[in-house]
């Protein structure tokens, strides 16, 4: 189904998620079988254990600060196509995530694991938003399921904006997603921020300013 699939690419290309979870030996040797019945000492019932999560320490470059100076810049799947113009990090590189309408945004010189945001143009899905952010959550799901992350859990959500954990190649990581519909039905965009739970403040505050940002790019005429 069409919702099923939303988002499947936005997450495999754009976020680049990889990693396994622990599953839990399920067997048991054979029980001991003597010739008489006798009463065995009382004992008390073992207690399931869940294994371990093995996280990786995060990276030690200092966290996200809010209120980031940024620039306007004008992002179209096509072009002279339809698109946002939005606030960038000034500082920041850009990849376009080649055959999506998807771009990635990192603190130039930050290594990896540390914090990013994505801007997604829908626009075409022709959904709601809450369509769009179920499909998310769905696409996060499968992956749960799939091994290309673990843990995930959808900590908090609105109407329109979805917040999340999960961890992804050993490291837990926190996202947000908004997502901005212009005519007040249908989706037009999202914008998304990922990091570490140390980023938490500025992640909040770079989305806000990202999604206060954003207007509609018409097509340029012919």
């Amino acid at each position: 189904m069409w919702w099923r699939a939303l988002g499947v690419a936005a997450l495999l290309l754009g976020m680049g998620v990889a990693g396994g979870y622990a599953v839990a030996d399920r067997t048991a040797s054979e029980p001991a079988h003597g010739s008489e019945v006798e009463p065995v000492p009382a004992v008390s019932p073992a207690v399931p254990t869940p294994p371990a999560l093995n996280i990786r320490p995060d990276p030690d470059t200092p966290a996200l600060e809010p209120d980031l100076p940024s620039t306007p810049e004008d992002l179209r799947p096509e072009r002279g196509g339809a698109g946002v113009t939005v606030n960038i990090p000034d500082g920041w590189t850009e990849n376009r995530v080649q055959d999506t309408n998807m771009w990635n945004f990192v603190k130039t010189g930050n290594p990896e694991n540390t914090y990013t945001m994505r801007i997604n143009i829908v626009r075409a899905l022709n959904v709601s938003v809450s369509a769009a952010k179920q499909g998310r959550i769905i696409a996060l799901e499968e992956a749960d399921a799939n091994g290309g992350l673990s843990e995930f859990e959808v900590t908090a959500q609105t109407e329109d904006t979805l917040e999340a954990t999960y961890i992804d190649g050993g490291y837990f990581r926190l996202t947000m997603e908004t997502w901005v519909s212009f005519d007040g039905t249908h989706a037009y965009a999202s914008a998304a921020v990922t990091g570490r739970t140390v980023d938490e403040e500025g992640l909040r505050d770079l989305l806000s300013r990202t999604v206060d940002s954003m207007v509609a790019l018409p097509a340029k005429s012919q």
